[in-house]
C-alpha cells in the first residue's frame, strides 16, 4: 500500500486527497481544530461571563475513575469511543445545599446516583439538567447535603475520542506501512471535563486515582506510577495507577499506545518504537534539569510522595507545543525527539527549553497553582522565565540571556504596543477567554516582570523569596497577593514596583532629553499606531544608565514614579554618550534628543561599539525600528543610524534586526522593492563575509551558528549571488545522493534556494523525504523549505498538501506561514482560497480559519486588486463563510487600507534614505551628525 502510493506523482496524491476532502465537506464537524487560535472572533456568549464559573458549594476531594477505550470497533462498542466511570468524594461546608454543579462535555450519561459516604444512603435526586454552552452539568437533590459530611457523585458514561487534539482524543503513527491508532490526553484548560465528569477548574484541587481497561498489546501511562495489572477478560488488562497528589483537573494526563521507554534515574522518555533512539539527549537533559531546578527551588521533585518518577512523552498529535501534567509531561515529537545528524542547534536548544518550561511548572503550575486562569501569568510567566534561566543552569554556553531579551521582551513589546493589548491579570470567563489568556502577555510579559524583579531585588534575594513563596502555597492555589506578600519580607517596597506592571495594559516610552546639569526623563505610555494619544498611565520605571563601557554591568535600579524625573549629571554634556536601561533589564522603550542620538550613533560606528554593551545594541535596533514605525523617530534617522549594522558581529542585535526588518520589508513601498534589496544586500554584506556558507565549527559559539543561519536566509531570499549559488549546489548534490544529507544547520537555506531556484522534479523529491523521514524536526525543515515555491503550478501543490491528511492538523498552520512569507506567493494563496474555501474549511475545522488565512495574506499584500478580489469574494459568499469569518476579513481588509497608508505616510523618508544611499551619499550623511540633530529636532516636536 504505502509503495503504491509513492508511485504515484504527488499532484495526483493531492487531487485525490482534494476530491474525498471536497465531498466530505458538507459533513464535516464544524469546531474549529484549535479554538485557541479564534478568540478574536468568538460570537457574543449567550450565558452571562459569571455563569461560565462554578459556585463554591460543593468541593471535590478524591476521583476515582476507569476508563476503558475502543481503539478498533468491538462487539456494539463504537471505534474511538470510551466507557467511562466516575467516582467523586465531595463535600460542603454549606447548609442547604440542593443541588451540585460541575462540568461535563462530549459524552453521554447512562446513570448517576449521590451517596453518603458515611452510611451509604441514597440521596434523592431530580432530573439533572445541562447547559451546553457553558457545559456546566446540575445535578438537582431533593434532600440538602449536610455540612461537613462526604458524599460519593458516581456517574457511568460513554465519551468520544475526536481528533482535534483534546480531552481524550485519537492520534496515530505508521509503522511498517500501517497506521497505529493510540490515546492520549490534554486537558489544559477545560478540557478534563470530555475525559470525566469533574469540577474543571484550577481552584478545585483533589487526588485522583485512574484506572485503564485496555487491549493487551497496549502500553499504559499516568500521571503516577503503576500500582497493579489484572487480566480482567481475554485480551483485556486492567491497569491501576497509585493516587495523585492533590492537584487540579487539568493535570491529569494518561496515555494509551505501543510506545516503548528509554528510562533511567527516575525518568523516561515514551515514544512510538521507531523513534525510541532519538530519545537519549531529551533523557540526560531532562534529568538534568530536574535536579537543576529542584535545587535551585530548594523543593526536589520527588518532595511531593506520590511523585517518584518522571515520564516525558512525545505524542504525534498535540495542540499545545508541550504540557505540564504532573509526572506524565507530553510534547509535541519536534519539541522532545532530537538526532544530532537530523535536527538544527536550535531544535536541540529549543528541545531543551521546553523541557525546562514543563518541569518548572512541577512547582510553578501543579505545586502551586493560579487560582484562575485570570492570572494565568503565575503559571506561564514562571514557566517561561525558567525556559531560559532555567536551561542556562545546565547548557552554560548558549547566551540564553542574551536571547531572552530579544525573544521574550522585545517580542512581547510588539503585542503590548496596541490598543488591543491586555494587563497580565485580565478577567476571562468563557472557554474561547480562557484559551486567548494564554498568550505572549501572560508568558513573555510575565517572564520580563520576574526578570524586572530579580534585578530589582538582586538574584540571592529573588530566590530566597520563590522558595518561600512555593513551600507556603504548596498544594494549593496562589492569587498575585500571595506572591507580593512573600516578595514583601524581602523588600517592603516589592509588591508597590512590580504590581503596576501586572494590572495595567502596554509600557512607557521613556524620553530623554539633555542639559549642562544632566537629563530629564520623561514617560508616556508607548501605542505604536496612535503616538499622538492622551493615555496619562505611569508605570514604576526601574532607572539604570551607563555613559561609557563600565557602566553597563550594573543593572540594580533605581525606581521612580510620576511622569518626570530629573537625573544631576555634572558636566553632562562632556559624557562619551547616555544610553538608559542597562542591559534592557526594564520593560520600557527609550528615545533620545538630537544631541544624544548623534553621541550614540559616533559611539556604535567606532571601534569596539563605543563598548556598548550587546544587548543595549539590540535594545538601540529594535527601539529605532519601533520608533519609526510609531512616527516618533523618522525613518530616513531611524535606518541611518542602523547602518552602523554593517559591522555588527553579534547575535542579539542582529536578530533584533531581521525582527525589525520583516516588519519594514512588508510595508516597503511595491516601486521601492528594487531600492530596499540593495540596501539587504549592503547591510548583511559583512555579516555574510563573517559567517560564511559553511557548517558549523566544533567549537563555533551557539549563538553565532544562530546568526549565521539569519544571515544566510536574508542574504539568499534577496537574490545574494554566492549563496544562493552554494545553497542550489548543495541541494543538487543531496539530490544525487539523498544518504549524504546537509548539515542541519543549513538545512533551512538550502531547502528553501533549492526549491526557490529549482522546478517540480527538485519539489517532488524534497516532498518525498517528508513522507518518508522519521523525524518530526526534519519535517519541519522540509515544510519551511517547500514553503520557498515560486510557480503557480507548486504553490497549488503546497496548498493542496497543507489541506490534506499527509501535513498533520498541528503542523498546518505553520506551514502556511511558511508559503505566505514568500512573497511571491501572495497572489496566487488569494486566488486559491477563493477557489477552494470549502476544503480549506473542512481541513482546518472551520470557516474561521479560512479567516485567518485571508487575514495573513492581506497582512502582507501590497495589492489593491488583489484585495478588491478579496473584499468582492466575501461580500459574494458571506453566507458561506458565516458571520464571524466575514466580520474578520472585514476587519482584515480594515488594516490592509492601515498599512497601505503608514507605506505612503513614510514612503518619501525611506526612498530618499535608500536612493542616497545607493548613489553614495549614505556616508556623508551618518558622518553629519548636524543633519542627524536636525532630523531628530522634528521628534521632539512630535512627541
Amino acid at each position: 500500500m504505502m509503495m503504491y502510493r509513492y508511485r504515484m506523482t504527488l499532484a495526483e496524491k493531492l487531487a485525490l486527497v482534494a476530491i474525498v476532502t471536497c465531498a466530505c465537506a458538507a459533513i464535516a464537524r464544524a469546531s474549529p481544530l484549535d479554538p485557541e487560535r479564534y478568540f478574536l472572533v468568538e460570537a457574543e456568549p449567550r450565558a452571562q461571563p459569571e455563569d461560565f464559573l462554578l459556585n463554591d458549594d460543593v468541593w471535590p476531594w478524591h476521583y476515582d475513575i476507569e476508563i476503558k477505550p475502543y481503539l478498533e470497533p468491538e462487539g456494539n462498542k463504537a471505534q474511538f469511543t470510551f466507557d467511562g466511570s466516575a467516582k467523586i468524594t465531595v463535600t460542603t461546608q454549606k447548609q442547604n445545599v440542593m443541588q451540585i454543579k460541575l462540568h461535563m462535555a462530549r459524552m453521554e450519561i447512562s446513570a448517576w446516583s449521590v451517596i453518603r459516604k458515611s452510611d451509604n444512603a441514597v440521596i434523592p435526586t431530580q432530573q439533572e439538567m445541562y447547559d451546553a454552552e457553558t457545559e456546566i452539568l446540575t445535578l438537582p437533590l431533593s434532600t440538602a447535603l449536610q455540612a461537613n459530611a462526604e458524599y460519593v457523585l458516581s456517574f457511568t458514561y460513554v465519551g468520544n475520542m475526536d481528533d482535534d487534539m483534546h480531552g481524550f482524543y485519537r492520534s496515530y503513527y505508521w509503522s511498517n506501512g500501517d497506521k497505529v491508532w493510540m490515546g492520549s490526553t490534554q486537558f489544559q484548560q477545560t478540557h478534563a471535563r470530555r475525559a470525566f465528569p469533574c469540577f474543571d477548574e484550577p481552584k478545585f484541587k483533589a487526588t485522583f486515582q485512574l484506572k485503564i481497561n485496555h487491549k493487551t498489546q497496549y502500553n499504559v501511562y499516568s500521571n503516577t506510577p503503576i500500582m497493579a495489572s489484572t487480566t480482567q477478560e481475554v485480551g483485556r488488562s486492567l491497569t491501576t495507577f497509585a493516587v495523585t497528589p492533590s492537584m487540579s483537573s487539568y493535570l491529569v494526563a494518561f496515555i494509551v499506545a505501543p510506545y516503548e521507554v528509554n528510562e533511567r534515574s527516575g525518568m523516561g522518555i515514551l515514544a512510538r518504537p521507531q523513534a525510541k533512539n532519538q530519545t537519549d539527549y531529551s533523557l540526560s537533559v531532562g534529568i538534568d534539569l530536574l535536579k537543576a531546578l529542584g535545587d535551585w527551588i530548594d523543593y526536589p521533585y520527588n518532595s511531593v510522595p506520590a511523585m517518584t518518577r518522571m515520564y516525558m512523552a512525545a505524542v504525534p498529535d498535540f495542540s499545545a507545543g508541550a504540557m505540564e501534567n504532573w509526572g506524565l509531561l507530553t510534547y509535541r515529537e519536534a519539541n522532545i525527539l532530537y538526532r544530532s545528524d537530523d535536527s538544527t542547534s536550535m531544535q536541540q536548544q529549543r528541545i531543551a527549553a521546553v523541557i525546562s518550561h514543563e518541569i518548572a511548572h512541577q512547582w510553578f503550575g501543579d505545586l502551586v497553582t493560579c487560582e484562575w486562569w485570570n492570572v494565568t501569568w503565575l503559571n506561564e510567566g514562571f514557566a517561561r522565565y525558567y525556559q531560559y534561566y532555567g536551561t542556562a543552569l545546565v547548557e552554560t554556553d548558549w547566551d540564553l540571556n542574551h536571547q531572552f531579551v530579544v525573544e521574550q521582551l522585545q517580542g512581547v513589546m510588539q503585542m503590548d504596543s496596541l490598543m488591543t493589548t491586555h494587563p497580565m491579570t485580565h478577567p476571562v470567563y468563557t472557554q474561547s477567554q480562557v484559551s486567548g489568556i494564554f498568550d505572549n502577555i501572560s508568558y513573555n510579559k510575565g517572564a520580563v516582570t520576574l526578570r524586572m524583579m530579580e534585578h530589582y531585588l538582586g538574584t540571592e534575594k529573588f530566590q530566597t523569596a520563590l522558595r518561600a513563596y512555593i513551600k507556603d502555597r504548596a498544594f494549593k492555589t496562589a492569587s498575585p497577593s500571595d506572591l507580593f506578600n512573600v516578595l514583601n519580607r524581602y523588600d517592603p517596597n516589592a509588591s508597590t514596583f512590580m504590581e503596576p506592571w501586572t494590572v495595567q495594559s502596554g509600557y512607557p516610552l521613556v524620553t530623554v532629553t539633555s542639559h549642562d546639569g544632566g537629563f530629564t526623563l520623561t514617560q508616556k505610555r508607548f501605542l505604536v499606531n496612535e503616538p499622538n494619544h492622551s493615555d496619562q498611565t505611569t508605570w514604576p520605571l526601574p532607572i539604570t544608565y551607563a555613559t561609557d563601557a563600565d557602566g553597563f554591568s550594573n543593572t540594580t535600579p533605581a525606581i521612580h514614579t510620576g511622569s518626570t524625573m530629573e537625573i544631576q549629571m555634572q558636566d553632562a554634556s562632556d559624557v562619551k554618550y547616555f544610553i538608559l536601561n542597562n542591559q534592557q533589564v526594564g520593560y520600557y522603550r527609550v528615545n533620545y534628543d538630537a544631541i544624544l542620538w548623534g553621541k550614540i550613533s559616533k559611539a556604535l560606528l567606532s571601534e569596539g561599539f563605543g563598548g556598548i554593551h550587546v544587548l543595549n545594541r539590540a535594545q538601540i535596533v529594535d527601539d529605532l525600528f519601533n520608533l519609526a514605525r510609531g512616527d516618533v523617530v523618522p525613518y530616513g534617522t531611524a535606518l541611518e543610524i542602523l547602518e552602523y549594522l554593517k559591522d555588527e558581529t553579534e547575535y542579539a542585535p542582529w536578530l533584533a534586526a531581521v525582527n525589525g526588518l520583516t516588519t519594514l520589508s512588508r510595508r516597503i513601498h511595491a516601486e521601492d522593492e528594487k531600492l530596499f534589496t540593495m540596501h539587504i544586500l549592503d547591510i548583511f554584506s559583512k555579516a555574510y563575509d563573517t559567517v560564511k556558507f559553511q557548517a558549523p565549527g566544533v567549537s563555533e559559539r551557539r549563538v553565532f551558528t544562530y546568526m549565521r543561519q539569519n544571515v544566510l536566509q536574508w542574504a539568499c531570499n534577496y537574490g545574494h549571488d554566492e549563496c544562493s549559488k552554494a545553497a542550489v549546489a548543495e541541494f543538487d548534490r543531496y539530490q544525487k545522493n539523498p544518504s549524504v544529507k546537509v548539515h542541519p544547520d543549513l538545512r533551512q537555506v538550502v531547502y528553501c534556494e533549492g526549491i526557490r531556484k529549482g522546478s517540480k522534479e527538485q519539489f517532488e523529491f524534497l516532498w518525498n523525504q517528508y513522507m518518508t523521514t522519521n523525524m518530526a524536526t526534519e519535517q519541519i525543515l522540509i515544510l519551511q523549505g517547500l514553503g520557498c515555491a515560486s510557480t503557480s503550478e507548486l504553490i497549488t501543490v503546497m496548498l493542496d498538501a497543507i489541506a490534506s491528511p499527509h501535513v498533520r492538523s498541528q503542523d498546518k498552520s505553520n506551514a502556511f506561514t511558511y508559503v505566505i512569507n514568500n512573497p511571491y506567493t501572495l497572489p496566487h494563496v488569494s486566488r486559491y482560497l477563493q477557489q477552494h474555501h470549502a476544503i480549506w474549511a473542512t481541513a482546518h475545522g472551520s470557516y474561521l480559519n479560512v479567516a485567518s488565512a485571508f487575514n495573513n495574506v492581506l497582512a502582507r499584500l501590497k495589492s489593491d486588486s488583489e484585495r478588491d478580489a478579496i473584499s468582492t469574494f466575501i461580500e459574494a459568499n458571506k453566507n458561506t463563510l458565516g458571520q464571524a469569518a466575514y466580520d474578520s476579513i472585514k476587519k482584515g481588509l480594515e488594516d490592509y487600507e492601515t498599512n497601505k497608508q503608514f507605506t505612503m505616510r513614510n514612503r518619501g523618508e525611506i526612498s530618499e534614505f535608500l536612493d542616497k544611499k545607493m548613489n553614495g551619499g549614505a556616508a556623508t550623511m551618518l558622518a553629519n551628525l548636524t543633519l542627524i540633530g536636525g532630523l531628530l529636532m522634528l521628534v521632539l516636536a512630535r512627541w
